[in-house]
C-alpha cells in the first residue's frame, strides 16, 4: 500500500512539474489568437521624478524645492541689499539659491550628468507594478487605464532620464519594444508618446526605423520642438502684463474671489507696475541669471537642443556659446546631430504612413503659458505651445482668434471658434484638437482615457474623425470629458 501510495504522489509531482509547460503553451495560443497590440506610453518631461543617489540610503530628491530654505535666502536677499546698500549684492544672493535648488539636474560639456541621478524602471509590463496599477492623472492615469482595458501584459512604461541625448533614450524605448514583442507574442507595439516622449520616440524612429510600429500616437507632444526651448536658448526672457495677468488668471479661475481680486489688480495697472520691476531685473541680470542659473544647470542638456526651431537653432548657439565652441564641440556635435533628425522628422512620419503605420496627433489649446518667455503669448496647454504640439497649425495668440475676414485653405480644417486651422499642419487628416484639455490629459476614469482606449483599439480606417464620438474638434471640461466642438 505504502509503495502504491509513493507511486501515486511521484506521478503528481512529475505531472506539477509540467503544469508551467502547459500553461505556458495555453498563453501562446492566446497570443497568437489576440488581435490587441501591446502598448507602450513613453512619458514626458518630470522635474519631480530624479533622485540623487536612487535607490540608496542617501537618496535624495535631484530638485531641493525646501520651502523654509528658500523663504530664508529670501529674506538674506533682503537683508544683504539694506546692509551692503547693493541691489547686486542681493540678486546674486537670489541666483545662489535658485542654483542649489537646481544644481543637481546640472550637465556637464557633453550633456552627461554631472551627479548621480536615477528614476524607478519598468522592465517588465506595467501590470507587475503596484505604483503602475493605482496612478490617476497624465502619463500614470494613462498607464493604470490601459491595465485595466488591454489584455493583460500588453501595457508597458518607460520612465527614464529626460536630461540625457534621445539617442541615448532611443536605446532604452528599442528594448522595451523587444522585450514587449518577445513576452506578448505580436510582431509590433502601440506607442503613446507624450510631451517630451515625443522628441525621445522621433529619435527611436530614426534610429531603429519603424517596422515593430502598428500604431503611433503623439498626445501633446514635442515631435515638432517647443517655442519655450527656442526662447529660453536664445536668451528672449521677457515678462509682460498681459501674459502675466492670463497665466495667473488661469491658476485661480475656480477661486472667484481671488480671481476677483486678480482682474481688479490688472484693471488699475498693477501688472505693468510690476512688469517694470521684472524688465528692470532682465535688463541689468539677464547675463548673470543665465552664467550662474540657466547655463549651468540647462543649455547642457542636449534634448532642450533637439525642441529648438531649426530657424533658431544658429541663434541659440551663438548666444549659449558664443565663441567658446572648441570647449563645447562634443555638446554641439550632438546637438547638430538632434537637428539633422528633427529636419528629417516630416518625411520619416510620411514614409511610416505610406508604409502602413497608423499616426494620430492630439493637441490642446485654450490655456495660457509660463509667462517668461517673448512668445508666451502663444496658445497653448499651459505647458507647450499648441502650434508646435498640432505640428504648425495656424493657431490665433492666447485670448485672440484668427479674426472673422480669416480664410482656411480647407474650410472643414478650422475650428468652429476660428482660433486653430489644421490645413497648415504636417499631417491634418491625422491631428486632433482639443479645447481645454490639460497637458497630456488621459486622467483615471475620464472621458480622456476613453478616448486614448480608442485611439488604440479602433479597428478600421484610422483619421482624426473616424468615430462621431471623437470628432476632429472637441471641448474638453475640467474633468476631461469631451464634446463635439460646435
Amino acid at each position: 500500500m505504502k509503495k502504491l501510495i509513493s507511486v501515486i504522489l511521484a506521478i503528481s509531482m512529475i505531472m506539477l512539474m509540467f503544469i508551467p509547460a502547459f500553461a505556458k503553451v495555453g498563453e501562446e495560443h492566446n497570443h497568437e489568437e489576440c488581435s490587441t497590440y501591446p502598448v507602450i506610453i513613453i512619458r514626458g518631461m518630470d522635474f519631480g521624478g530624479l533622485t540623487v543617489d536612487y535607490g540608496t540610503e542617501n537618496s535624495t530628491p535631484a530638485i531641493n524645492a525646501d520651502v523654509p530654505e528658500i523663504i530664508k535666502a529670501v529674506f538674506k536677499a533682503i537683508l544683504t541689499g539694506i546692509f551692503t546698500f547693493n541691489i547686486d549684492n542681493a540678486f546674486d544672493v537670489v541666483l545662489g539659491c535658485a542654483y542649489d535648488i537646481f544644481k543637481y539636474m546640472s550637465m556637464d560639456e557633453n550633456g552627461d550628468s554631472l551627479y548621480n541621478i536615477g528614476q524607478p524602471k519598468y522592465p517588465e509590463s506595467a501590470d507587475n507594478y503596484e505604483d503602475l496599477c493605482n496612478g490617476d492623472w497624465g502619463e500614470f492615469g494613462m498607464v493604470r487605464t490601459c491595465i485595466e482595458k488591454l489584455p493583460d501584459g500588453h501595457t508597458y512604461y518607460l520612465n527614464y532620464d529626460w536630461r540625457l541625448d534621445p539617442f541615448v533614450v532611443s536605446d532604452e524605448i528599442n528594448a522595451l519594444v523587444n522585450s514587449a514583442v518577445e513576452e506578448t507574442g505580436h510582431d509590433k507595439v502601440n506607442i503613446v508618446c507624450c510631451s517630451m516622449g515625443g522628441l525621445m520616440t522621433v529619435a527611436y524612429l530614426t534610429e531603429y526605423g519603424y517596422e515593430k510600429v502598428n500604431r503611433c500616437l503623439f498626445m501633446s507632444s514635442t515631435f515638432c520642438g517647443a517655442q519655450v526651448a527656442s526662447d529660453l536658448l536664445c536668451g528672449r526672457l521677457e515678462i509682460t502684463a498681459d501674459n502675466l495677468y492670463n497665466f495667473l488668471a488661469s491658476l485661480v479661475s475656480e477661486q472667484p474671489a481671488v480671481e476677483f481680486l486678480i482682474n481688479g489688480l490688472y484693471k488699475i495697472g498693477a501688472f505693468k507696475g510690476l512688469t517694470k520691476i521684472t524688465d528692470f531685473v532682465i535688463d541689468n541680470y539677464k547675463q548673470d541669471i543665465y552664467d550662474k542659473v540657466l547655463k549651468p544647470v540647462f543649455c547642457n542638456m542636449l534634448p532642450l537642443w533637439g525642441l529648438v526651431q531649426t530657424e533658431d537653432y544658429e541663434t541659440a548657439k551663438a548666444f549659449v556659446f558664443g565663441n567658446n565652441t572648441d570647449e563645447n564641440v562634443s555638446l554641439i556635435s550632438k546637438a547638430d546631430k538632434l537637428q539633422e533628425m528633427m529636419k528629417g522628422r516630416t518625411e520619416l512620419i510620411n514614409n511610416m504612413i505610406d508604409d502602413g503605420v497608423e499616426i494620430a496627433v492630439v493637441a490642446h489649446y485654450d490655456a495660457p503659458l509660463a509667462p517668461v518667455y517673448e512668445n508666451a503669448d502663444f496658445n497653448g496647454d499651459g505647458t507647450l505651445e499648441t502650434y508646435q504640439m498640432s505640428g504648425y497649425a495656424t493657431v490665433a495668440k492666447y485670448g485672440e482668434t484668427l479674426g472673422d475676414d480669416y480664410v482656411p485653405a480647407n474650410p472643414k480644417y478650422l475650428s468652429p471658434d476660428k482660433v486653430v486651422d489644421l490645413s497648415t499642419a504636417l499631417f491634418p487628416e491625422y491631428t486632433y484638437i482639443i479645447k481645454g484639455a490639460t497637458h497630456v490629459g488621459g486622467n483615471y476614469g475620464s472621458e480622456y482615457a476613453d478616448f486614448l482606449i480608442w485611439l488604440l483599439t479602433f479597428d478600421g480606417e484610422f483619421y482624426a474623425g473616424a468615430s462621431e464620438r471623437y470628432p476632429q474638434f472637441m471641448v474638453s471640461d475640467s474633468d476631461l470629458t469631451l464634446s463635439k466642438f460646435e
